[in-house]
């Protein structure tokens, strides 16, 4: 078990990391269930107002890497605070603007405010326990994403139909406080190991570096192929014949059976990294496939995204825990570069899935992100020194 070693402050810490993720994904996944209403409120179109979202992913693939080197030399802790305090001006702003061109401004400073968190997240965990647990450490605190996924987009949603969208993201506001008041009091600090004449990371031999692209590569391959389909997953449901009225129940419990892909993840990301990847990404595979046509139907068909989301969920502690093992470079630059490729694939995947489903519909869109999953699955199986069949102790030492 991860906390049977581990102390008591290391326990807080981990819990105050998984609290922060949460608020994090929260907040980066909140407008999608207000879209309409946002659309509404500023008489735009549904698809305008998608750049709400699409703004923030942008400032994290831009932002992550160049934030994280220039942060570097600054204490973990209070670099965590100042990241937290950017999602609560962030959110303020959101739900005070008065313009829909203002309220993209506060998701840019969400994104620049994400870039940052999510990639030194990874790397705190890792600096709470013993480097063998890294890889379980780093499932447990990822596990805030699922949470946040399953409560994000229905919570703010139905906030918003008993409220209003601006209510909605008052109250993530209030969260984000909560949560920095928090984290002031009981997270353990951890000081940067990196001086600011040293805040530039030293570059590996090229075998080493070659194996940390691969594992971001992998890990840009599998968001995009995730998200050219997941993107458009209610339309989908509903071609399936699900009903429109029962489509936030499903994406719920999507959402919830996500989290025995990270529960699975943690008894093997620091065993058999291989072994894991190859099970995530048949999850994925499968439950893409069984959407393909008219397969399943109905429920059934929740049942198949479930499968697939347990596989994407599961994916993510396997590309984190890689990139920081493969040691190219500095543990919080890893992190980054994972968060900018996990962010470039959400842009590039909901944007290319946008123009395939328009000209080809999910005939040609659904086996195509089956084809780049499978792809990922190939590329991290047959790359042992990125993804080890067998992980011994002496790996992480």
């Amino acid at each position: 078990m991860l906390f049977k070693n581990l102390s008591t402050g290391s326990i807080i810490g981990l819990w105050a990391l998984f609290a922060c993720t949460f608020t994090a994904l929260t907040s980066e996944v909140a407008p999608v269930g207000i879209l309409i209403d946002m659309a509404q409120t500023f008489h735009i179109q549904e698809g305008q107002a998608g750049l709400a979202v699409s703004a923030f992913a942008l400032m994290v693939a831009v932002g992550a890497v160049p934030l994280t080197i220039m942060t570097a030399h600054i204490d973990r802790k209070q670099l965590m605070l100042l990241s937290l305090s950017g999602y609560v001006l962030s959110n303020l702003v959101v739900a005070m603007a008065p313009t829909f061109l203002l309220l993209c401004v506060g998701r840019l400073l969400g994104g620049l405010a994400h870039a940052l968190l999510m990639s030194i997240v990874s790397a705190y965990a890792a600096r709470l326990v013993a480097p063998s647990m890294t890889g379980r450490a780093i499932s447990f605190v990822y596990g805030g994403t699922s949470l946040g996924a399953i409560l994000g987009v229905p919570g703010t949603a139905a906030i918003g139909h008993l409220a209003s969208w601006r209510v909605a993201m008052y109250i993530m506001t209030g969260l984000a406080v909560v949560l920095t008041i928090c984290i002031a009091f009981f997270l353990p600090p951890v000081p940067s190991t990196v001086h600011v004449k040293e805040s530039l990371p030293s570059i590996s031999s090229r075998k080493v570096m070659r194996t940390f692209l691969i594992v971001v590569g992998v890990d840009a391959i599998f968001f995009f192929a995730h998200n050219l389909l997941y993107t458009y997953v209610t339309p989908l449901l509903l071609d399936h014949g699900l009903s429109s009225n029962v489509l936030s129940i499903a994406l719920l419990l999507t959402g919830a059976v996500s989290i025995l892909g990270l529960w699975g993840a943690g008894h093997l990301v620091d065993r058999r990294p291989a072994g894991g990847m190859l099970a995530s990404g048949m999850a994925m595979l499968i439950g893409m496939g069984l959407m393909y046509g008219h397969i399943l139907s109905g429920w059934m068909s929740v049942g198949a995204v479930g499968l697939w989301c347990i596989g994407y969920s599961a994916m993510i502690p396997f590309v984190m825990s890689g990139a920081i093992r493969a040691r190219a470079t500095r543990s919080d630059v890893a992190g980054a570069a994972i968060n900018a490729a996990s962010n470039a694939g959400i842009l590039l995947g909901s944007a290319a899935g946008g123009i395939v489903l328009t000209h080809g519909g999910f005939a040609v869109l659904t086996p195509l992100a089956m084809g780049v999953a499978l792809c990922g699955i190939l590329l991290a199986f047959f790359s042992p020194s990125a993804f080890p069949h067998i992980l011994h102790s002496s790996e992480y030492d």
